[in-house]
């Protein structure tokens, strides 16, 4: 092998190691942002759950006044 060929050979070999090294960069990169992600999900599935459940709380007290307004109503409607 001549000194040109092992030249090409070696700056071959450099920049497949410089595209490797960019491309653990993006990867590490996406990681992180996935992880990101997957919080961001999970604090807005905790909120959308506290939502519901004050909803639902609200539900409950408004049929059970509703319900006791009905029967004061029944109660002093009749003679």
């Amino acid at each position: 092998m001549t000194a040109r060929e092992t030249e090409l050979i070696l700056q071959y070999l450099r920049n497949i190691t410089a595209k490797m090294t960019v491309l653990f960069d993006r990867i590490e990169d996406l990681s992180k942002r996935v992880i990101l992600l997957g919080q961001a999900c999970g604090t807005a599935f905790n909120q959308t759950k506290e939502v519901v459940n004050k909803l639902a709380e609200a539900t409950e007290e408004t049929r059970m006044d509703l319900a006791e307004y009905g029967g004061v109503i029944v109660a002093e409607s009749f003679f």
